[in-house]
């Protein structure tokens, strides 16, 4: 039983040790925000404006701001809490919406 317990706790450790060092490190704010950042080459310069252009026009009709981000890895963070946590630093959206 002491030995499983070991094991377990080492098994912990590791796992651990490997989401703390893996974790995605979420770029400074830009002085110059848009709607588009193609962090991996994705889009032609067409394409993310063609993105940005539509994205302006969907935030002017509907007051909802839309950000999108093109990486190679979440690094292993759950997706979901990476967008929060992304848009919380970057004070993405109205302040008084959620």
């Amino acid at each position: 039983m002491i030995k499983l317990l070991k094991h377990s706790i080492l098994l912990l450790s590791i796992v651990y040790f490997q989401s703390a060092i893996a974790q995605f490190t979420i770029p400074e704010t830009p002085e110059f925000q848009t709607s588009v950042y193609d962090y991996i080459g994705l889009l032609s310069a067409s394409e993310k404006n063609a993105l940005e252009q539509k994205l302006i026009k969907y935030s002017d009709t509907t007051s909802t701001q839309i950000v999108v981000a093109t990486i190679s890895s979440t690094k292993g963070e759950n997706i979901l809490y990476l967008g929060a946590q992304w848009a919380h630093k970057w004070a993405i959206g109205q302040e008084k919406e959620d």
